[in-house]
């Protein structure tokens, strides 16, 4: 379990070490510093986390029970005042891609995937599908507050920052414990 003197800004979901920040994720890996889900936290105690960053996690959980818990974990490691740092597929770009009558059917699959997952692996299904108005609801409902949009985090080089035929397709907030 972290204590409260050690700083941790936490990556869920990663696969890539950064200085600074350490790695959760539902798979082992060798960057990986914990192995587990987000929707359980316990193994870091209340208020010990100084930054969350999750690029395409949340979309992997079911949006009747898992979404909500693990966005309500996020807030209780959260120190106050810290913020969450989330991306996830923007469904609501995705769907307007996919209908998008100038796409080839190559591209209109990728998007589908992406939709959907990428389904390589047993954690690579997507469970939700999720717009700004959506997000924000989950993430004030669990209690955070300052939610805003932005176009990039520029932390990572992950699938935050990706485009498809220069459309973002990444929806990015930032909320505040």
């Amino acid at each position: 379990m972290a204590t409260e003197n050690e700083p941790l800004k936490l990556h869920i979901g990663g696969e890539v070490a950064k200085p600074g920040w350490k790695v959760l994720n539902i798979q082992p890996g060798a960057h990986v510093d914990f192995v587990g889900s987000c929707t359980d936290l316990s193994r870091f105690g209340s208020g010990t986390v100084e930054a969350i960053y999750a690029s395409h996690v949340l979309e992997h959980l079911g949006y009747v029970d898992e979404l909500l818990i693990a966005i309500k974990e996020f807030r209780r490691v959260l120190k106050a005042g810290c913020r969450l740092l989330v991306s996830v597929p923007d469904f609501e770009a995705l769907c307007r891609l996919f209908v998008d009558p100038r796409l080839d059917a190559a591209t209109r699959f990728h998007v589908m995937r992406v939709i959907f997952g990428g389904q390589m692996d047993p954690y690579d299904f997507h469970k939700v599908g999720l717009t700004e108005e959506f997000l924000t609801d989950f993430l004030r409902t669990a209690g955070f507050r300052g939610i805003e949009r932005v176009a990039s985090f520029d932390l990572f080089d992950d699938t935050s920052t990706l485009s498809l035929g220069g459309i973002p397709i990444s929806l990015n907030l930032q909320a505040v414990k």
